[in-house]
């Protein structure tokens, strides 16, 4: 339970009054700081707490840098010495929904209890606390009271885009926004052990005011998963419980009803903690529920928060994470796309209530509402588990044709070396040609995303230059590597558009100039007359379409330009 201690009146010799919390000040407790008040509280903690230090880091799409504050039980290391610390590091990462604000009150509530509280303060003795206090620093100066129109305070907020508009709890694997590629480099630099993301929950009605998304554990990996499904995630939540709080999974539904049974959520790596989980790194998503009165919101997010803290300063998380680690340098085979697992259920005891519906005033439909003066508790199916659906072989070692500059610069803002072959030579090498895609109709967070993507693989002769890439995978990025270049994962840089060039063909031919030569080549080349004839039998539409019987003349030449749809990341033969 969040209990408010007394000030201390000086502080390392300090004779100016401590910072308190805004949440603390306001009456209503519906208010959240602007951006220049947070900063502006951050700052005096700085200043007034030697174990406190903000930081500029890195950029943002609003033109502001992204801080960073530093809570340590003493003088605060630079930023990259906390991997190698003997303390274990926690980061929290507020408003990357800035309308979602229950995170930046509860972070100043946590770093005022861990300055002013004893018990609490001695948590930092193992455990170094890491907050950005306001990630998406765009949306919440685009401050506005209408635009969270299912939610219960604050009288104002941010608001979910950012200064490019763009949804950033979509950005992390394919960084289109300067926040992403510093969060990038900060993770690379920080290495924390455990994270943690605030947000405000959409979807159904019930009595909990918390509900969280862990790490999905058949991601994760099963040394990881099993410690935070078994250990970790219990020991949370029943601190967030004995602190008075509801607290529950994350309810995965939207307009119907819980009792029926719900799936995890898939976390996939556009996600941070489905990100994070790449390199092994746990993480949770807390997710109070909208209806709720904002003060109850922030406290449980406190509560959450503390708990984190607790767990790091009484658990060896990092020396799960390590060995997580060891066993995924040295992995072969790895999942590369997913589905709910439909087989594997438990029974949660679910609190809710009763899901009816009336006639809608507006539209005379029905329409769904939830009745509180209807509470149930029943046990309900929960789906925890995912099943890979794709998998691929990690090759010995990718290599990138210079020049795509986009994948470039995301691979190093991830800390990934990139490092000049060094010579002009030609090699057998795993390639792939991409044969089939689908395309979204509308844009999706800037892009026209591709999906159901498949390949045909070969080995093949490559010309590979002296300036092209090679890229090692026997080191903490691999599973990262394998997720972003491989092109049938679904978070691919391929699918993110970043490769979209190669599906264009660059070169063509006249026809009337072509033919002759395609009628030379045929008249050679008995097998590929033979094949040629065979599709026209077999083939009606193909018979009947002199262009079309062109063409496949011309992609049987050696006229036909190799890059068209060859995907220039090449895979290293194993043993090679």
């Amino acid at each position: 339970m969040l209990v408010v201690t007394t000030l201390f009146s000086c502080q390392n010799g300090k004779d100016n009054v401590a910072p308190t919390p805004p949440f603390l000040n306001s009456e209503t407790k519906n208010e959240t700081p602007t951006y220049e008040q947070g900063i502006a509280f951050w700052d005096s903690m700085s200043d007034y707490y030697d174990e406190i230090q903000i930081h500029k880091y890195g950029m943002t799409d609003a033109g502001y840098p992204l801080h960073v504050v530093v809570i340590d039980g003493e003088r605060p290391l630079p930023l990259g010495a906390y991997k190698t610390s003997m303390k274990q590091t926690l980061l929290i990462s507020n408003a990357i929904h800035a309308g979602e604000p229950d995170g930046v009150d509860a972070s100043m509530l946590l770093a005022h209890q861990l300055m002013t509280d004893a018990r609490a303060k001695k948590l930092l003795e193992k455990t170094t606390v890491i907050i950005i206090p306001f990630y998406n620093i765009g949306g919440v100066l685009n401050r506005n009271s209408s635009s969270r129109a299912n939610q219960n305070g604050p009288a104002e907020y941010g608001f979910r885009g950012n200064a490019q508009n763009l949804d950033l709890n979509r950005d992390f694997v394919k960084c289109d926004s300067k926040n992403a590629l510093t969060f990038a480099t900060l993770i690379n630099e920080l290495d924390p052990d455990l994270y943690i993301e605030t947000h405000v929950s959409n979807g159904a009605d019930y009595p909990y005011t918390m509900t969280y998304i862990p790490s999905q554990e058949d991601k994760i990996g099963t040394v990881l998963g099993s410690r935070m499904r078994s250990d970790w995630t219990p020991f949370i939540t029943k601190k967030v419980t004995n602190a008075g709080f509801k607290i529950f999974p994350y309810i995965n539904v939207h307009g119907v009803s819980p009792e029926n049974g719900f799936g995890t959520f898939y976390d996939s790596p556009r996600y941070s903690t489905g990100f994070l989980a790449l390199r092994q790194t746990p993480g949770y998503i807390t997710e109070t529920h909208m209806l709720k009165p904002y003060q109850k919101r922030v406290e449980a997010t406190y509560e959450f928060l503390m708990a984190g803290v607790q767990l790091l300063a009484q658990t060896s998380v990092r020396a799960v994470v390590d060995e997580s680690r060891k066993n995924t340098k040295t992995r072969a085979d790895f999942p590369l796309d997913w589905a709910l697992d439909s087989a594997k259920s438990t029974q949660l005891e679910f609190e809710g209530y009763s899901a009816e519906y009336k006639k809608s005033y507006v539209t005379d439909a029905p329409r769904l509402f939830y009745d509180q003066s209807k509470p149930y508790s029943k046990q309900i199916p929960f789906y925890p588990h995912l099943k890979p659906t794709k998998s691929v072989t990690a090759p010995e070692y990718y290599l990138l044709k210079r020049g795509y500059t986009q994948v470039e610069d995301r691979l190093r803002a991830n800390g990934i070396e990139l490092v000049p072959y060094g010579k002009d030579t030609v090699m057998d090498m795993e390639v792939y040609h991409i044969d089939t895609f689908s395309t979204s109709t509308q844009p999706y967070e800037k892009h026209y995303f591709h999906y159901n993507t498949r390949i045909t693989p070969s080995v093949q002769k490559v010309q590979i230059l002296s300036t092209d890439w090679l890229i090692k995978i026997d080191n903490i990025h691999r599973r990262f590597l394998i997720e972003v270049l491989e092109p049938e994962g679904p978070d691919s840089y391929f699918n993110w558009n970043f490769f979209d060039a190669i599906l264009q063909q660059k070169e063509w031919y006249s026809a009337y100039v072509f033919e002759d030569e395609a009628a030379q080549l045929l008249s050679i080349d008995k097998e590929l007359n033979a094949e040629f004839e065979l599709k026209k039998n077999e083939d009606p539409t193909f018979n009947a379409n002199p262009q079309a019987q062109l063409y496949w003349i011309y992609k049987h030449s050696n006229r036909y330009e190799k890059e068209h749809l060859r995907y220039p990341v090449f895979r290293g033969l194993v043993g090679c």
